[in-house]
């Protein structure tokens, strides 16, 4: 009998000297988060752009055309807080327009809806939204990047996840994908073009070895411009994709030289507008792309010396 009241005395004991210490102790709460949806659309000027309408008032001739395609993917998407800092957007899980691998993500806007001038190349499904989370917080801008991290650049379409098995998006001859496919075409009517469609087909170049045959990729161009909004309420506002500030400094109905439209040739005539309205030093793009995502030399020459990007900014 006494043993086992010597035996609750010391339980009591250890339970008195424990109890304080649990009642002290704060376990760290989970950081509270938010959701993201960042909205494009596609404008030229301040008209809205859809498939099965003229968009009028084109390049250097003000010329109409017809939308065939508007494609392109976003990646390192990123909220800017008033202090400056930036918040890395965490994408929602993997969907058929947005994958995650590790710490590269990507997400593909596609604002054809395979109808009108956009029925030979386009499909119906549409998306026109980045979607994710940040922590929670007050922010005021956001940043991104257009095209495909190195990381999943350079895979094999048939087998890579959506949306990078996009047949349409992949750039065979540059070992990667296109990280725009904007096109337009002639509307007819009128004048016939003497060129019938113009390309806007921007991505990395230069791109040596196939990673589908064990080769490592490398690039001597990495063409990914940096867009940054510094005043931008994803909960208010969309981010407009102005083709008519695209185009404003080529003509849309022949082709210079080189590939027809711009398919960032560094010596294609039409590439020097293109790359200027994204952004980039026309038409390097700055920066060589090594084997493991490693981007060297000029980037931050590259970056100082870039002109202002006219063609996306916030509306409502």
């Amino acid at each position: 009998m006494h043993r086992f009241a010597s035996a609750a005395a010391a339980a009591g004991a250890l339970t008195i000297l424990l109890a304080p210490a649990a009642a002290g102790a704060r376990m760290p709460k989970p950081a509270k988060s938010q959701r993201v949806a960042i909205e494009f659309a596609a404008v030229a000027g301040t008209t809205p752009v859809r498939c099965g309408s003229p968009i009028g008032g084109l390049g250097t001739t003000a010329r109409s055309a017809t939308l065939t395609d508007l494609r392109f993917f976003v990646s390192d998407v990123r909220l800017l807080r008033r202090d400056g800092r930036a918040v890395a957007v965490r994408l929602a899980p993997d969907s058929p327009f947005r994958v995650t691998r590790g710490k590269a993500a990507v997400t593909l806007i596609d604002l054809e809806n395979g109808r009108g001038g956009c029925a030979e190349a386009g499909t119906k499904a549409t998306n026109a939204f980045v979607r994710g989370s940040v922590p929670q917080g007050d922010y005021v801008g956001a940043r991104w990047s257009v095209g495909v991290p190195f990381a999943l650049n350079h895979s094999d379409a048939t087998t890579a996840p959506a949306p990078l098995n996009s047949a349409a998006m992949a750039w065979s001859w540059q070992v990667g994908r296109k990280f725009t496919k904007i096109e337009v075409s002639d509307p007819g009517g009128g004048t016939p073009w003497a060129a019938r469609t113009f390309f806007v087909h921007l991505g990395s170049t230069g791109c040596t070895g196939n990673p589908a045959t064990g080769e490592t990729a490398n690039c001597s161009a990495s063409n990914r411009p940096q867009i940054v909004l510094r005043r931008f309420d994803a909960a208010r506002q969309r981010v407009a994709v102005d083709l008519k500030a695209l185009l404003a400094g080529v003509d849309v109905t022949v082709n210079g030289g080189g590939a027809g439209g711009c398919m960032a040739g560094m010596s294609d005539p039409e590439c020097g507008p293109i790359f200027r309205a994204f952004g980039l030093s026309a038409p390097a793009g700055g920066g060589m792309e090594m084997g493991g995502g490693m981007e060297m030399g000029g980037m931050s020459a590259a970056a100082s010396a870039a002109p202002r990007q006219t063609v996306f900014r916030a509306i409502r």
